[in-house]
């Protein structure tokens, strides 16, 4: 009976659970598995990532169709830190924090380029966040240009990693497209 009920996934520790597949977090969950097709790492093969095209979705499903900066900044930080767990690219322990920088040498998977985006996306988002609320307090505006300098600094950093011969010419592309659409300045 009990193995029964573990095997149909009626438990939180069920086969549903395991899948991914429990609940709403199913398509979150889904995200940060390994692509399926040719793996990296053989002769031939190239990094890809749909730089533009995760960037626009995910900012329309979380909160950027109604203008909410933080909710979607929320999402990239927990994006960020499931990548992080499933790449066991930790940075440091509870105790102490080790940067750790993603280099060419550790670009074997696509989603240590993904790293870096969604770090450039939760500062712009930040950004934008507190844009808005400098309306009512100026001193934001301070905190807000730093952000925006971070957002490029990522935006800089995933493209010099772009520049890799292990990224296809696509993602090298939208790489440059992606630097070039955080502006430095706004109205």
């Amino acid at each position: 009976m009990a193995a029964e009920r573990q095997g149909s996934g009626g438990g939180r520790g069920g086969a549903a659970a395991a899948a991914g597949g429990g609940g709403g977090g199913a398509e979150e969950n889904k995200e940060n598995e390994r692509p399926a097709g040719p793996q990296p790492g053989g002769l031939g093969d190239s990094l890809g990532l749909e730089i533009l095209q995760i960037v626009k979705e995910s900012q329309q499903q979380h909160g950027l169709r109604h203008g909410d900066f933080q909710r979607y900044r929320g999402y990239c930080s927990r994006r960020l830190r499931r990548l992080r767990k499933t790449l066991n690219f930790k940075m440091g322990n509870r105790h102490k924090f080790t940067g750790k920088k993603v280099t060419e040498e550790i670009l074997s998977d696509n989603r240590y380029l993904l790293l870096i985006l969604m770090d450039a996306e939760r500062a712009w988002s930040y950004a934008m966040q507190l844009k808005q609320e400098a309306n009512t307090e100026p001193r934001k505006r301070f905190h807000l240009l730093s952000r925006l300098r971070k957002a490029v600094k990522h935006a800089e950093e995933l493209e010099r990693l772009c520049e890799s011969n292990r990224v296809d010419a696509k993602t090298k592309l939208e790489a440059q497209q992606k630097l070039d659409r955080k502006p430095l300045h706004f109205g």
